[in-house]
């Protein structure tokens, strides 16, 4: 996985294809990777993403046995943004053609807020838990008129079938947003073996961290995604006047 990838009605997240709904990933050169569909397919979300950052909002999920969770917004932060050219992508791909390049759509250059929308499930024992749902990036904040898909070069639309759409694969269940100019430092942040400063972050997170470093100049938000490994796509909210408002990565938690 990890190359930029159509995403598809379907797809099975890997550490969770007994548990959940998946979906199918095509990466770029590659044939399709048939999996088996644990449950009825559901459609791939294209609009309301603000609704999953409704802190206290009960949701459903498509975890098969954990059905209700509460949603709880954290804020991480600030992201420079210097160039203006967000990368979404798993940070453990930097310094390889793995990784994605930036969105066409681009953005004043300076700092936007990140925040993560978790959700807050029972576990058997009743125990809590948490698992992230979504990452978003608010350039603006004003409502939502209309989302479309983010799209890096060489995406084209017309060659999807149904039901398909691009996003960015994860195998180290963490994704990311950082500036373009700071993907360089990623194989410095990430380390040969996960030993590098970003990754120490998550060593004692459990399955709902996510934080926002800032080291040797690069700023890198980073949470881990969803139900763990997998494709995911991430969205851009327009104003009614045209004007980016949001990115939005959806990790398929919410159903």
């Amino acid at each position: 996985m990890g190359m930029r990838a159509k995403i598809a009605i379907g797809l099975v997240i890997a550490a969770f294809a007994a548990a959940c709904v998946g979906f199918e990933l095509w990466p770029r050169g590659q044939s399709a990777a048939q999996v088996e569909q644990q449950e009825p397919q559901r459609p791939v979300r294209r609009d309301g993403f603000d609704d999953l950052f409704r802190d206290g909002l009960k949701v459903r999920v498509t975890l098969e046995n954990r059905p209700e969770a509460i949603v709880e917004v954290a804020e991480l932060g600030e992201l420079d943004l210097p160039s203006g050219r967000l990368v979404a992508g798993d940070p453990s791909y930097g310094g390889s053609s793995a990784m994605p390049g930036p969105f066409l759509v681009t953005v004043p250059p300076g700092g936007y807020p990140v925040s993560v929308a978790k959700v807050r499930l029972t576990d058997d024992d009743g125990g809590e838990y948490r698992r992230i749902a979504a990452a978003r990036v608010r350039v603006r904040a004003e409502p939502v008129v209309r989302w479309e898909l983010a799209l890096t070069e060489g995406d084209d639309p017309a060659k999807a079938k149904a039901g398909e759409v691009y996003g960015y694969g994860v195998d180290s269940g963490i994704g990311s947003f950082l500036d373009a100019t700071a993907a360089p430092a990623l194989p410095r942040l990430v380390g040969d073996s996960g030993e590098g400063p970003l990754m120490k972050l998550f060593e004692n997170d459990g399955i709902g961290g996510a934080h926002l470093i800032r080291d040797g100049g690069a700023a890198v938000a980073a949470f881990i995604s969803g139900w763990g490994d997998g494709g995911y796509p991430t969205w851009i909210g327009y104003t009614d006047r045209g004007q980016v408002a949001r990115f939005v990565t959806d990790f398929h938690v919410i159903g």
